[in-house]
């Protein structure tokens, strides 16, 4: 596959999210420097056009990379794979930090290094899994920093032919396909909420929800998966999902399965989500440490059950 070996100015664009970072949407103050992880939501390994938020700041398109930027300084660090990439792609006012070389620091310990007592640190918390805020969150505390969950997105805010969300149509697949109904990952996975005394499981991954919903779209290129959350509790199905991707053929799909799933608007999951969570009903609430932090957040500290999602392990058996 050739790679593009053109370098783009990103002078303007850095001002423009500087200027942003100065004064943040609604009142929120200011950060000394910005997190441009390379994920989308559901910290998916590919992206569709409009999530490569990372790759249009910097002007590096490689599948691997974090952008850093401060009041002064913007750095990408990527790994050996794209070393000769992104030097030819990134302009003059990058610089490369190429990961996993000895004398290069990790992110967390370059910008403790460079930032003073007291400075905010930002990132869209939907773009980073909680495994990864984790150890970040107490490594710039520890040098006297804080790690600030930032929304909107200030990439999108500043990046003015942002390609739409993907609308493509979704498809079911018939069980001669699949194996098991609908209704019958449901039941083995209810059962595995039960061993585990959870209430709530979240499902973030785009593989799992298709795989577990036995349906299929095409939102991001070469991906057999549709942008969507799914909750379950051991009475009801959630499905966040744009519904006008939803064919009749869909709504026979969960019909013939005898599953009734609430659907809801794709952006409506952090509030059911947190509603769920602190209901004096729940006990846990399952959810995986690559799911983001923003879903994370919203359940109480006490109620987390982190481990790998029952779906995920259910998919791995063939």
């Amino acid at each position: 596959m050739s790679v593009n070996n053109k370098m783009k100015p990103t002078g303007d664009v850095l001002a423009a999210l500087r200027g942003l970072m100065a004064n943040l949407p609604k009142g929120l103050g200011s950060i000394n420097a910005y997190i441009i992880p390379s994920d989308d939501a559901h910290q998916s390994e590919y992206l569709a056009k409009r999530d490569e938020r990372r790759a249009f700041i910097s002007g590096f398109d490689g599948s691997a990379g974090t952008a850093v930027v401060t009041e002064k300084e913007a750095l990408l660090w990527t790994d050996g794979r794209y070393f000769q990439q992104a030097g030819k792609q990134l302009d003059s006012n990058w610089t490369l930090m190429k990961d996993g070389q000895p004398t290069t620091p990790s992110i967390d310990a370059w910008l403790a290094r460079v930032l003073q007592p007291g400075s905010k640190v930002g990132v869209d918390a939907n773009l980073i899994s909680t495994r990864a805020w984790n150890p970040l969150n107490t490594s710039l505390k520890s040098a006297g920093c804080s790690l600030l969950p930032i929304s909107p997105n200030l990439i999108d805010l500043v990046w003015k032919d942002q390609p739409a969300a993907p609308q493509a149509s979704i498809i079911p697949l018939e069980l001669e396909f699949t194996g098991e109904s609908v209704a019958q990952k449901l039941a083995a996975v209810r059962e595995k909420m039960q061993d585990k005394r959870a209430s709530v499981l979240v499902v973030s991954a785009l593989d799992e929800i298709a795989w577990f919903l036995n349906l299929r779209g095409s939102d991001i290129d070469y991906n057999p998966v549709f942008f969507s959350y799914v909750l379950v509790t051991l009475d009801d199905l959630y499905f966040f999902v744009d519904e006008s991707k939803l064919s009749s053929a869909v709504n026979d799909h969960f019909r013939t399965n005898q599953v009734q799933p609430k659907i809801q608007p794709y952006g409506a999951v952090h509030e059911v989500l947190k509603n769920l969570a602190e209901s004096a009903s729940t006990r846990r609430v399952w959810i995986s440490l690559g799911s983001s932090y923003a879903l994370t957040a919203l359940i109480p500290e006490e109620k987390r059950l982190h481990e790998i999602t029952p779906i995920n392990l259910m998919k791995a058996v063939k």
